[in-house]
């Protein structure tokens, strides 16, 4: 039922408040855009509540119109030079993209006012920290301003509190439960018990609504700090397994919590980032450019990297054998890259990004296997970054985070191979990439063999002998070459 706590309709704002409003460029810029439309305009939402709260307004502006929605959109676009386009035809409602960047667009959505005014319109938003309007043309020709807030959403906001605004809101719209997630990592607010209560229970709704929402809201909650914590939120809700039911299959695991492991992996990954002044200070800036650029679209690096973390280990379900001394998990890094693809299409991952994760996934032991090499040459090294090129950099850290989640200790050894490898990489690799030691029709002179498939496993024998410091240089690698000939003509396949 919806809520009636307050039968005040309008307040009047704080100074300091409307004055951050007027000065906001989106907003100051918006204003002219409608004059002569005859319609009423209202700031609705996200960017009110965090004014109201004294924290960064954000990128996505709601406002709600009373009418010629599309002929403002395409004004502002044309103001603002942004693109507009439909969000709903049969609502009318449209969006104006603004591009800021690689990573940081602004959006405007116009809807109209729905019911009998703007107090029924906020009546229907998700949250009542939600629930709140600012009259624009009010905003800029009158000294006090009203704040249309009828269910005292700017109490909830200052008190950092996240209330529904009815019971069925998550009906409605289940996308709302994992926004309510996000604005607690967000922004520090909390999710009121009552809440929680109708999330668990409507959980299941949440796969009904499309995965590309699912993917935005659940990647940004992991661009949050503390993004293990709020994974341990998203399970104690029951929304993670509706994110990824392959949980249920780590749930079934006797004697080893994959769970845990893996969301210990993503605390420890974290402390990583947040502590590289004191484990690599030299790169610290260099590492965290890499971590605060965008993997793909609205995804950063670091959300990703926190994705990876979490699915690393997801073979281990399909593959645990116990005996009397140990659990064994052969073959998990193969069978994981298969169910992260899987997982990637589902969210409607980029191509990009869905190779990336089948990679570091799949390769997720390499430096483990590195480290176990007596000397590590330039070639072994050269090798890594070849293979997995800039995913290289989150494989390394993902391996001490791995390692440490596992252990509960440092790794000695493997920390100082990855302080070896970053140096390698930022000086030495990406500035100038080494060839590889035999080229194809090197090998096809050399061995006078034919143009085919045979070249092309040569060199990945090679390339994978080159990587465990078997080969260091051409004349090892042809002797390596030589034997291997050897071993398939006996009908051996080293």
């Amino acid at each position: 039922m919806p809520l009636t706590r307050n039968n005040k309709r309008n307040r009047v704002m704080r100074r300091k408040d409307v004055s951050r409003l007027r000065e906001d460029p989106v907003i100051y810029n918006l204003y002219p855009c409608l004059a002569g439309f005859g319609i009423d305009a209202y700031l609705v939402g996200g960017v009110v509540r965090n004014i109201i709260c004294n924290i960064p307004v954000g990128y996505d502006y709601d406002f709600a119109l009373t009418g010629k929605i599309r002929d403002a959109a395409e004004r502002i676009a044309f103001t603002m030079h942004g693109s507009p386009f439909p969000l709903d035809k049969a609502a009318g409602s449209y969006r104006i993209v603004i591009k800021g960047g690689a990573y940081n667009s602004i959006n405007i959505d116009l809807s109209l006012v729905s019911g009998r005014g703007i107090t029924e319109d906020v009546l229907t938003r998700d949250f009542t920290i939600n629930a709140v309007a600012v009259d624009i043309k009010e905003l800029f020709e009158k000294d006090n301003v009203s704040l249309i807030d009828p269910l005292n959403g700017a109490r909830d906001a200052r008190e950092r509190h996240i209330i529904p605004v009815k019971d069925d809101i998550f009906d409605a719209d289940p996308i709302r439960m994992l926004r309510a997630v996000r604005l607690a990592a967000q922004h520090s607010f909390n999710i009121d018990s009552r809440t929680e209560k109708l999330i668990k229970e409507k959980s299941y709704l949440l796969k009904t609504t499309s995965w590309e929402r699912i993917r935005d809201d659940f990647f940004a909650i992991l661009d949050c700090c503390n993004a293990a914590y709020n994974l341990k939120r998203l399970y104690e809700l029951g929304l993670l397994k509706e994110i990824f039911p392959e949980i249920k299959d780590w749930e079934k695991l006797k004697g080893y919590d994959l769970l845990s492991h893996v969301i210990k992996a993503v605390a420890e990954g974290e402390n990583l980032i947040y502590g590289l002044k004191g484990f690599i200070p030299v790169y610290e800036e260099l590492v965290l450019q890499h971590f605060k650029s965008p993997a793909s679209g609205n995804i950063s690096r670091s959300a990703f990297f926190r994705f990876v973390l979490f699915l690393h280990d997801a073979g281990k379900a399909f593959t645990m054998k116990s005996d009397d001394k140990c659990l064994r998990f052969t073959g998990h890094d193969a069978e994981g890259e298969a169910i992260a693809k899987k997982i990637a299409r589902r969210l409607k991952l980029s191509r990009r990004l869905l190779v990336s994760l089948g990679k570091i996934v799949r390769n997720h032991h390499r430096v483990f296997n590195i480290a176990s090499l007596e000397k590590v040459s330039l070639r072994s090294k050269a090798h890594f970054f070849r293979v997995m090129d800039i995913d290289g950099l989150d494989l390394l850290f993902l391996s001490i985070a791995d390692a440490r989640a596992t252990r509960g200790s440092e790794d000695h050894e493997l920390e100082e191979l990855v302080k070896e490898l970053i140096p390698f990489y930022f000086d030495t690799y990406r500035v100038r990439k080494m060839p590889p030691i035999l080229k194809g029709d090197e090998i096809m002179k050399i061995f006078q063999i034919p143009e085919g498939i045979i070249v092309g496993r040569i060199l990945k024998k090679v390339q994978e002998a080159e990587g465990m410091g078997i080969v260091n240089d051409k004349e090892e690698a042809v002797e390596f070459i030589r034997g291997w000939l050897h071993g398939k003509a006996k009908g051996v396949d080293i």
